[in-house]
């Protein structure tokens, strides 16, 4: 859960992940058993090495699925991007990310 969250909000790699985590333990807690804190970046990473990519896409849609369905959730097109050349060197700047969504209220009827 702390993975997910974590790449939702921007997290590229294993330290991001738990820096992320570090910086929101309390609401983590609030919602996740965390005896032992947060994992360490090294965790994550040999964690992730251990799962299969197909099982994991197939048990991640199934969970989606279940949102839908279960909770009567709408889906939400969500599209990112990159813009090339919007990065600075010098001020050690990323690129900026765009990200767009879309929601539309339909039925069959």
């Amino acid at each position: 859960m702390i993975a997910l969250l974590a790449t939702i909000g921007g997290a590229t790699g294993w330290e991001d992940i738990e820096t992320y985590g570090v910086s929101h333990q309390s609401w983590l807690s609030s919602f996740l058993q965390l005896p032992f804190g947060i994992p360490s970046a090294d965790t994550y990473r040999r964690l992730f090495e251990r799962i299969s990519p197909k099982e994991f896409e197939c048990s991640f849609n199934n969970w989606l699925n279940s949102l839908v369905l279960d909770l009567g959730a709408q889906v939400i097109p969500i599209d990112g991007k990159t813009l090339k050349g919007s990065y600075d060197r010098n001020q050690e700047q990323s690129a900026l990310h765009m990200v767009s969504a879309w929601a539309s209220n339909w039925s069959l009827d």
